[in-house]
């Protein structure tokens, strides 16, 4: 079949209204409102893994700047709230999630990206926010405590990914 030469035209057309939806980055707030001791978040992006799975996940992105040194054994929390409950979906180290230092994992002052990969997609509502924490574990506290934490929502639709369609 040959190839009329309004094909590309219609693709290129198509690219700029779908492609800004899916490259784009999550609109987050921080849990507090006012940001937190580690630093802040730029940027979350949001993809859904690779490879056949039984159930699906997603992959969370999270760019950031540190404004003090985040040491070895910090925690990083992936929760989602749905109306009063709160359920957790994933728990990292956070040497498992970034480059890892005996003394400190991230230095003060320094851009980092953490990737949080295999997070289970517990589907799509207007009311599901997702949650990522920083929680450092301390020997007096049972619970470690928050440090870093911001709330969003994962976009409607972004699991399944979408399909190219050839015309």
């Amino acid at each position: 079949m040959a190839m009329s030469h309004i094909q590309p035209v219609l693709f290129f057309l198509a690219s700029l209204f779908f492609l800004p939806a899916l490259c784009s980055a999550i609109d987050f707030e921080y849990c507090t409102k006012n940001g937190h001791d580690y630093g802040s978040i730029s940027q979350i992006w949001v993809s859904p893994s690779d490879g056949p799975q039984e159930n699906p996940t997603i992959t969370i992105h999270l760019f950031g700047s540190a404004s003090k040194d985040i040491s070895a054994g910090t925690l990083v929390y992936v929760t989602y709230r749905s109306g009063d409950f709160t359920g957790l979906l994933k728990t990292y180290d956070l040497c498992d999630v970034s480059a890892c230092n005996p003394e400190y994992v991230i230095e003060a002052g320094t851009d980092f990206e953490l990737t949080l990969s295999d997070v289970l997609y517990v589907g799509f509502d207007e009311e599901i926010k997702y949650s990522v924490s920083l929680r450092e574990k301390t020997s007096e506290e049972k619970n470690p405590i928050i440090k870093m934490c911001v709330d969003f929502k994962v976009p409607h639709p972004a699991f399944p990914p979408p399909a190219l369609v050839s015309m």
